[in-house]
């Protein structure tokens, strides 16, 4: 992270790091993870861990995107973890338009 600035969101750079690798190792080193929701707000205490992931391809089955969400939260110490993943045909949902309008890439 040499010459980069540091993401705007309530995160460690332990956990940063943690997401990064986890998101990886499943999803391989083109993933592009981005934090999402409360997470984003330095304003707000708490809250649960809102991931979006986009991939090149197709987005892979649930299964996939359930075992990274759990490894995540093994990894940050049970903070739960939604976690949505996006092939490169983007985003079909509201819900996932306005996730990704208003992340904050890692």
């Amino acid at each position: 992270m040499t010459g980069e600035a540091a993401p705007q969101v309530r995160l460690t750079a332990e956990e940063i790091a943690a997401i990064r690798r986890i998101i990886a190792a499943h999803f391989g080193p083109a993933a592009e993870v981005r934090v999402f929701g409360s997470r984003t707000r330095p304003d707000v205490l708490g809250g649960d861990l809102d991931l979006i992931v986009r991939l090149p391809g197709a987005p892979p089955p649930a299964q996939a995107c359930g075992a990274a969400a759990f490894d995540i939260e093994d990894a940050l110490d049970e903070l739960p973890v939604d976690l949505v993943v996006l092939g490169e045909a983007g985003p079909s949902t509201a819900f996932e338009r306005y996730a990704l309008a208003e992340s904050v890439p890692l």
